[in-house]
């Protein structure tokens, strides 16, 4: 009962500290990020478990939870691909998963089975060097223009 006691604790303090600061490190927003914050180092590797472990990022960022919040649409998904940027690489090449998913929401796209084999069969021609976030996110954007389908279901594409 007092371990309990003493792990909400914790995890209240990292929470309104976390949420004064408004920032998180490598491992992106969520439970991780309001317990560590932007901590530099091997930190980030357990903020990026606790973030996938006890609460899904992308629930996080749908829902504006977890210190998951848009501060604006174009410094969104840039610091989103910055952050999950090999993660991405690895849903665009099956066409499916999490991190594609929490994008397309930063983006409001809700045809996510159109875009992700619409990405999907562009792969090649999105990851290609130098693999910046800035290229990924022309790379990705372009594709989604390029496809009426996919273009039709972003409302907003930054």
């Amino acid at each position: 009962m007092l371990r309990k006691a003493l792990v909400i604790g914790i995890l209240s303090l990292g929470a309104s500290l976390a949420n004064a600061a408004g920032q998180y490190g490598m491992a992106g927003c969520g439970i991780g990020a309001l317990v560590f914050g932007d901590q530099p180092g091997k930190v980030q590797i357990v903020a990026g478990i606790l973030n996938n472990l006890i609460s899904p990022q992308t629930s996080a960022i749908t829902s504006g939870t977890s210190n998951c919040y848009e501060s604006g649409g174009r410094a969104a998904s840039d610091l989103y691909i910055e952050t999950n940027k090999v993660a991405l690489q690895e849903d665009v090449a099956r066409g499916e998963g999490e991190t594609l998913a929490g994008l397309l929401t930063i983006w409001n796209c809700d045809n996510a089975s159109t875009i992700g084999s619409t990405l999907q069969k562009n792969y090649s021609k999105i990851f290609v060097a130098p693999m910046t976030s800035n290229a990924i996110k022309g790379s990705i954007q372009n594709t989604i223009k390029n496809n009426e389908a996919a273009a039709a279901s972003c409302q907003t594409l930054i």
